[in-house]
């Protein structure tokens, strides 16, 4: 465990710490005091509540990703779970790692996913939004995405969708950028 990851750990521990002395000392308190709650985070509030947020979103997309893989093959349901959490070994394809990766080597697809991210969107709506790329170019950054899996048209609609591991590979992009970012 790193020695910054430690050190928010403890953090975390003594600001819970402190929320609960505060819920205690509300709770023995009188009747009046006990009709609102009120716990002062001060100027934390909005990165205590982001962070929260982000891990109750982390839980539920890696139990989605464990049951549910929406990829360029369509929609998968895993029916089987491994019993017990051990590491394993996965095989990785490195020539689909490069692929994936080159994918996401562009601004415009990563502009792309960003808009994809909300939901679905048929190319007019993706045009519209990102008017500064032409329709030329967003579908051929639509097809590279598309092979790499990172997203999937819908054959009936034609609408486009952001698949899980297209959202995971966007989530790891962006949260390696803001890792660096905080280095410099």
């Amino acid at each position: 465990m790193s020695e910054d990851l430690s050190e928010e750990m403890k953090r975390i521990k003594e600001e819970l710490a402190d929320l609960k002395e505060q819920l205690r000392r509300i709770a023995e308190g009188d009747g009046e005091r006990r009709r609102g709650l009120y716990i002062d985070l001060g100027d934390r509030v909005h990165k205590y509540v982001e962070d929260v947020m982000e891990g109750v979103a982390e839980g539920i997309h890696g139990e989605l990703e464990k049951s549910i893989f929406i990829g360029p093959k369509g929609v998968k349901i895993l029916t089987e779970r491994p019993s017990h959490r051990r590491e394993y070994r996965i095989e990785v394809s490195f020539p689909k790692v490069a692929e994936v990766m080159s994918a996401l080597g562009h601004e415009h697809r990563l502009r792309i996913l960003d808009e994809l991210m909300s939901g679905g969107k048929y190319i007019n709506e993706l045009q519209e939004k990102l008017s500064e790329i032409t329709t030329s170019t967003l579908s051929s950054h639509l097809n590279v995405l598309e092979e790499a899996g990172l997203v999937v048209q819908e054959k009936v609609r034609g609408r486009y969708l952001i698949t899980i591991p297209g959202r995971t590979a966007y989530k790891m992009a962006r949260r390696v950028t803001r890792f660096l970012e905080r280095r410099n």
